[in-house]
């Protein structure tokens, strides 16, 4: 054995633990990225529907204008027709979340179903 032996598996784990870290480094930089893309997203969503739903009933509208940035997301996105494993993907939140906006949208605009949902958003979108 060689003096340079012992050497070589320590500099395979110091190496190893590098780039293991730069991978770390490099996902949450990417994650932080598509979530800020998401966030400007749904924020453009919003402005559009609102531009859009100034010619309803002050009523409805006053209802839509208590849903958060997000609650607006998914409520569009369930008038699109997505399910919530869907919506859940592509918004990168846990079903589970998605089923707590879906009950807070349902309270807020005094709706029961998806359907009920989706026609609300289209009245107040059309």
């Amino acid at each position: 054995m060689s003096p340079a032996d012992p050497v070589q598996p320590i500099f395979y784990i110091i190496f190893g633990a590098f780039l293991a870290f730069i991978a770390l480094h490099l996902w949450r930089a990417l994650r932080r990225r598509f979530s800020k893309s998401a966030h400007t997203q749904a924020k453009a969503l919003t402005v559009h529907l609102i531009d859009q739903v100034e010619t309803t009933s002050s009523g409805r509208l006053w209802q839509w204008d208590t849903l958060t940035p997000r609650e607006m997301e998914i409520a569009h996105l369930v008038a699109q027709g997505q399910r919530n494993s869907e919506i859940a993907r592509d918004l990168h939140i846990s079903v589970r979340t998605v089923e707590t906006h879906l009950s807070n949208i349902y309270e807020k605009l005094d709706v029961r179903s998806r359907i009920e949902l989706a026609r609300t958003i289209r009245d107040l979108v059309d």
